[in-house]
């Protein structure tokens, strides 16, 4: 047998090899992922004795080993694969680290401890809990990722999505280390909802029931939810996959609102890069609001800091304070207020609407500097750069804004805001009028506020914030759309024209289904709260709860905590579709409409 015959046969038997060993990995490496979560739960969530504590240390070099046995099989029958992930270095880099911690773990630690000190840092601790917790999440996200490649529909992957992690979390929010006091599953299950779904309504006192556990865990839940559960699966997936499937890559393009399927990765990490960024700025923001004022001293202050800056952009309105903005504490740092109303305007706005005017300051900054070098002509028209959706997004705001402040601050003008100085009551009137647009933040007790201040928040809460946002409700586009196609009835016109670009009827379609489909539900949900909390329940904070829940706002008239189990269902269910949207909800669960190439006659019907 020559030297030719000899090679094909062996890539023959390797290629025989590569199929069986190719499980093989995956299930070491899946096992490892999810020990590595249990034990790492069961440290950290349960009260452990120094016998579990020795237990617990000697089964992390073992994990180790699993993760590197089964990542060293995959890198062996997946390398044409691996080759072509998108960061190849820094899972190099990962690689060799789980090498070094391991051997400082099993092999070498004697003699690292005595030759080389100053790496001791890699048998550490906090060292192993963070590798083994970034290998975890990236792995199980990689799997997670492979759901996509089936054939679920997209609407139905994002609710399933979300209502798992609403399960873990409240499986991790009801450990005894998370809470100061055992708590029953249904509020834990609540909390978990209304972190993930980042609304704000609570059952419990989040401050006091919960402990510094307790507090990360809904942290890590708040930033989950809000940026959502598949860009922090895709990014992981996509970062150290090396293809991923057409199917999985379309659906995160209608997803991501893309047009081109190569940008995915880019878009998805851009998402991640700007919402690190705003809230690394607001967490600074508030620090310097708060230095110096609150109990615990830097380390509690920093905390804080870090928790609202990632609940006012995720729009989630949870305070580690019992009296939330209203709190003795915080009530009249003005200056907090401010910051955190900003947050809030920025985590509702959408990242289409940031990416479209990060392009414009690139392309300015860009020509601006050719015009100056001589290299570009000035230009003799104006690039269209600002989407139409960009525009109504930021006009509606704008409006928005300034009409509920204006009115927040003449309704409450000799009510709430009264003692105040002009200028504390104008910070307080442009958080109250922001953080209806499904924030949360309470600025004052909401039963102390007039009728028709109540009624303007039940108003914006309704209007919500902008598509692919952290915020939810109706949203400004469709309040816009149905606006304008109403008054383009009313002059019997009929095509809707928004600077010279025409919206087209699916949009249409789409926003009076979605505002048809809220009230339906608001009706629904009221009705099912009206039996379950009895005839004594005012009609008006039943129907103010349902909005709140829907809208994922998280203002309440204080009525969340006297809720039946029944009605806590009905909320938590509310403040799900509310986040994924209610014509989401309803696409996940229809089947697929065929076109057909016929047409009935029309006929009208009377209006």
């Amino acid at each position: 047998m020559n030297l030719k015959n000899i090679y094909f046969s062996w890539l023959i038997q390797w290629s025989k090899l590569k199929v069986i060993l190719n499980p093989v990995a995956e299930i070491i490496i899946l096992l490892a992922s999810l020990t590595s979560l249990f034990v790492l739960i069961y440290q950290f969530g349960f009260v452990q004795t120094t016998d579990s504590i020795h237990t617990i240390r000697d089964i992390y070099p073992f994990l180790l080993l699993t993760f590197f046995t089964g990542i060293t099989l995959r890198y062996i029958v997946k390398s044409q694969e691996i080759i072509q992930e998108k960061m190849l270095y820094i899972d190099i880099c990962i690689y060799f680290l789980l090498f070094a911690v391991l051997s400082s773990k099993m092999f070498f630690k004697e003699t690292i401890a005595q030759s080389l000190p100053y790496l001791t840092f890699l048998s550490h601790p906090i060292c192993v809990y963070s590798l083994l917790l970034g290998l975890s999440i990236i792995h199980l996200s990689r799997q997670a990722f492979g759901l996509m490649q089936a054939k679920i529909k997209p609407a139905l992957l994002f609710l399933l999505s979300f209502v798992f992690v609403i399960l873990v979390g409240a499986g991790l929010l009801s450990l005894p280390n998370a809470t100061t006091q055992p708590i029953a599953f249904i509020d834990a299950l609540f909390i978990s909802t209304t972190s993930v779904c980042v609304t704000g309504l609570t059952t419990v006192d989040v401050a006091t029931s919960f402990t510094h556990i307790g507090h990360i865990i809904i942290l890590l839940l708040i930033q989950i939810g809000g940026i959502g559960v598949m860009t922090f699966t895709s990014f992981f997936a996509l970062s150290f996959m090396g293809k991923s499937s057409f199917n999985s890559k379309m659906m995160l393009k209608d997803w991501l609102n893309e047009d081109k399927t190569g940008k995915l990765f880019r878009v998805i990490l851009n998402i991640l890069c700007v919402t690190l960024l705003i809230e690394a700025i607001g967490a600074y923001c508030i620090y310097m609001s708060v230095r110096g004022e609150l109990p615990g001293g830097t380390r509690q202050e920093l905390f804080y800091a870090i928790f609202h800056s990632i609940s006012a952009f995720c729009n989630a309105g949870i305070s580690t304070l019992s009296g939330n903005m209203c709190d003795p504490l915080v009530a009249d740092k003005y200056m907090l207020h401010f910051w955190i109303a900003m947050l809030i305007i920025f985590g509702g706005l959408g990242f289409p609407i940031l990416f479209n005017y990060l392009k414009l300051l690139q392309h300015l900054i860009v020509n601006g500097v050719k015009m100056l070098l001589g290299i570009q002509k000035h230009y003799v028209h104006v690039p269209h750069i600002i989407q139409v959706n960009t525009y109504i997004v930021v006009i509606s705001t704008l409006i928005l804004l300034c009409v509920g402040t204006i009115s927040y601050l003449i309704l409450e003008y000799d009510n709430t805001l009264e003692g105040l100085p002009f200028g504390g009551k104008l910070a307080e009137a442009f958080l109250g009028a922001v953080t209806p647009r499904t924030a949360g933040f309470n600025v004052t007790n909401m039963q102390l506020l007039a009728p028709s201040t109540l009624v303007l928040t039940l108003i914006l809460m309704a209007i919500g914030a902008a598509p692919m946002s952290t915020g939810g409700g109706l949203k400004v586009t469709t309040t816009f759309v149905a606006l304008a196609t109403t008054l383009n009835v009313a002059r019997e016109k009929e095509k809707v024209e928004i600077r010279r670009r025409e919206i087209a009827p699916a949009t249409i379609r789409r926003a009076f289904a979605t505002i048809v489909l809220y009230f339906a539900w608001v009706a629904i949900a009221t009705l099912l709260l009206s039996c379950t909390e009895g005839k004594d329940a005012p009609l008006f904070s039943l129907l103010f709860e349902v909005v709140s829940a829907l809208s994922t706002v998280g203002l309440s008239v204080n009525y969340t905590p006297e809720l039946s189990v029944a009605g806590k269902i009905i909320i938590i269910c509310t403040m799900l579709i509310g986040r994924i949207g209610v014509l989401t909800f309803l696409i996940s669960f229809c089947k697929e409409y065929t076109r057909k190439d016929y047409t009935y006659p029309q006929e009208n019907i009377l209006m």
